[in-house]
């Protein structure tokens, strides 16, 4: 019974044990699956952000060369939109119309220089055109981009990262911008020539809204694995509970089949007390034990099982010890049972 008590107890054991090897993987598991899945949503929103950046531009190339192609373009002179004074040197920088009209040429710089910032009021964009020997001093660059502009300079094609502008933290692409001949209409007296890098265009967007649209979607995955996690452990539960159940059934089962047995080996025990044969006298008819010693009948029987006496005597016996009264007193004990 000992011996059975402790086998199902080291089950007990080695079960809980096995079960929490187990936890602590599903648990290694989820988590490994939540970060992996973090990295991934992450890099995904890192890269729609950069995208769109690209577009941005993308955009600002098309019409910059656009606008290259034609040399420019003539707008009307107001307060807003005064002759640049970094064109002095073009010919024809204004013209006046037939009817009197001032225009005044803007280039391909001044226009993306505009449109930047009428994005920046619009969606939040910052952008600009920057170089290591800008015309105009506003476009001197900043300690980011003077880093990334001498990476053009030593062949690198593109820079993309999270950087603070100020107190806010962007998302900052910029690339280089190659001399075309367009350029040289403005560009030609600092000494540059077709295919060299000018500068570059830097675009920068507000990385908190993309932050927060990442956290929550984050937040949402974050409860889903939790779920899953919680699931898997509660499941190991019940079947630990179920199998410590089958356990203690089966503990149950082998006392009370120990116990069966116990009481069957007393209750045979005590038959073969009586069992066999017995040595006893052909005279007094008493009953040698197993030390030796003879006892009489009543004596023997009442030590070795559960019987007890009640002394009587025999017809037989009534004739020979009383043979004056024994036919009256049979005679009558036999007219009692027949009534």
């Amino acid at each position: 019974m000992e011996l059975q008590k402790t086998i199902i107890g080291d089950l007990k054991t080695r079960m809980d044990r096995i079960l929490t090897l187990i936890a602590i993987f599903w648990t290694v598991v989820i988590v490994g699956a939540f970060a992996w899945d973090y990295r991934e949503t992450y890099s995904t929103a890192m890269t729609i952000a950069k995208s769109g950046l690209k577009d941005s531009f993308n955009k600002d190339t098309v019409y910059r060369r656009w606008a290259s192609i034609h040399g420019g373009v003539y707008v009307p002179v107001t307060d807003d939109m005064p002759p640049n004074p970094y064109l002095v040197h073009v010919p024809e920088r204004d013209v006046t119309t037939t009817t009197g009209k001032q225009f005044t040429l803007i280039n391909p710089a001044y226009m993306t220089r505009q449109v930047h910032e009428l994005g920046e009021k619009q969606y939040g964009h910052k952008g600009h055109i920057t170089s290591l020997n800008p015309l105009r001093p506003e476009n001197r660059p900043d300690d980011w981009e003077i880093v990334v502009l001498r990476k053009f300079e030593q062949g690198q094609d593109e820079v993309c990262s999270l950087d603070p502008i100020g107190d806010v933290t962007y998302l900052r692409f910029m690339r280089p911008f190659v001399v075309e001949e367009g350029c040289l209409k403005c560009h030609g007296h600092q000494g540059y020539k077709v295919g060299d890098i000018r500068g570059g265009i830097s675009i920068s967007t507000p990385w908190k809204p993309v932050e927060q649209a990442v956290f929550e979607i984050i937040r949402l995955k974050a409860i889903s694995y939790s779920g899953i996690w919680f699931i898997g452990i509660v499941g190991l539960l019940l079947v630990r509970r179920n199998i410590r159940d089958d356990l203690s059934e089966r503990e149950r089962a082998e006392k009370e089949k120990s116990h069966l047995t116990n009481e069957l080996q007393n209750s045979l025990a005590e038959v073969k007390k009586l069992s066999g044969f017995l040595p006893i006298c052909s005279s007094c008819k008493k009953i040698r034990d197993d030390k030796g010693y003879w006892s009489e009948v009543e004596r023997y029987i009442g030590e070795h099982s559960e019987a007890q006496f009640s002394h009587g005597i025999c017809p037989d016996c009534m004739r020979k010890l009383y043979p004056e009264i024994a036919d009256d007193v049979l005679g009558r004990l036999e007219k009692e049972e027949k009534e």
